[in-house]
């Protein structure tokens, strides 16, 4: 019987046109589709290495997500800008105005997207279409025209090479077989680091049992998703949420204290996805946001969600291959938004490599299971 979740090829298939015509317009229209192609072929490997783990509802959303942030990573390390639309623009400012004007987002989707504020988003449109003559009809023309571009010269390529060649330049079964590579190694890498820190734990257990001692009244084999602890707190009432960090909770945000950065504050309206005004009304759009803090040899991760109608569920913030539910606090009434944290067992080191797999991303589920809000860190 087929995997249902089993149908990368045929959505990388679909979307291949789109993904190239994103990638070339980022990279500045330069008309070198091979530059396009590559992007597009390592933003793939990568996404096909965590395909199950991606939410069916969000499939979309994460994939461009990827792309963008591919881009920006591999912009980091060019020294010229290139020629085209976008020549005299940054690699960020670009990014912003392809999403926008060719993608056809909204700020706020922009800022949720690639985990920076509305504010940064909306300073960097203004100054990229500034740079690119002020005219948004304009260049949403010519972002029209370098896609008609891509396209034809797809189509004539084919009709010279045939049709057994890679469609856009990238070959899927490559693409296939280096992500599913990609997936073994990052699980051997996980199941030896399971192994290690289960082992302990396995030994105490199985002197308990020897011993006498055995836990009654659960069915065998039964397996159950992890609810978010949630708690209700007073307005500046302090939690201890893990040693030497306090989190509270105010009707205007979230604070909270670490040795290394003491007091702390994120306004309800600081990270750009709604107005003060729109906080816990119906036209909110549900967000959430991650704030990572350095302890030592571990990371404080939190942050704030809002736009919900109801308490989550489950709050589910991934690093890399680590799925951790984090605990919820939110204030009497039902306000509609809250404070989500956990503590993960990472080095900078391994906090810097996740940004390769798009950085730390939170997703929060309602009591059906269902997707309710999702956002990242900003880096």
């Amino acid at each position: 019987m087929p995997d249902p979740h089993d149908d990368f090829t045929a959505y990388a298939h679909t979307q291949l046109p789109r993904l190239v015509t994103t990638a070339h317009l980022l990279s500045g229209a330069t008309g070198d589709p091979r530059e396009a192609a590559e992007l597009v072929r390592r933003t793939l490997v990568g996404l096909r290495a965590r395909w199950r783990r991606i939410p069916r509802d969000d499939v979309d959303f994460y994939v461009l997500r990827s792309l963008v942030k591919e881009f920006l990573r591999e912009a980091r390390r060019q020294q010229a800008l290139p020629d085209g639309v976008l020549k005299d623009t940054s690699a960020r400012q670009r990014a912003v105005l392809v999403l926008l004007h060719r993608e056809g987002l909204r700020e706020a989707e922009v800022a949720q997207l690639l985990g920076w504020s509305a504010g940064a988003v909306g300073s960097r449109a203004r100054r990229g279409l500034a740079v690119c003559g002020g005219d948004a009809g304009r260049l949403r023309g010519l972002f029209a025209e370098a896609a008609q571009a891509v396209e034809a010269s797809e189509t004539s390529g084919a009709a010279q090479v045939g049709a057994g060649d890679a469609p856009f330049g990238v070959a899927l079964d490559d693409v296939e077989r280096r992500g599913r590579a990609l997936r073994r190694r990052r699980r051997a890498v996980g199941a030896v680091v399971c192994v290690l820190l289960l082992l302990p734990a396995g030994v105490f257990a199985a002197g308990r049992i020897v011993g006498g001692g055995s836990a009654g009244g659960s069915a065998a084999g039964a397996v159950d998703v992890a609810r978010s602890p949630i708690r209700i707190v007073a307005p500046g009432e302090r939690v201890a949420a893990v040693p030497g960090v306090q989190v509270w909770l105010t009707s205007d945000g979230k604070h909270w204290s670490t040795p290394q950065r003491p007091n702390q504050f994120l306004g309800l309206a600081d990270d750009g996805y709604a107005s003060a005004s729109k906080v816990g009304t119906a036209s909110e759009k549900p967000a959430a946001s991650v704030q990572p803090d350095r302890l030592n040899s571990s990371y404080f991760l939190s942050g704030l969600y809002r736009g919900l109608s109801a308490d989550p569920a489950r709050v589910e913030v991934t690093v890399d291959e680590n799925r951790m539910t984090g605990t919820v606090l939110t204030l009497a009434g039902s306000p509609g938004w809250g404070v989500w944290y956990t503590r993960a067992s990472l080095s900078l080191a391994e906090l810097k490599s996740s940004y390769g797999d798009g950085g730390p991303t939170v997703t929060v589920y309602d009591a059906a299971g269902k997707v309710v809000a999702r956002g990242g860190a900003d880096w």
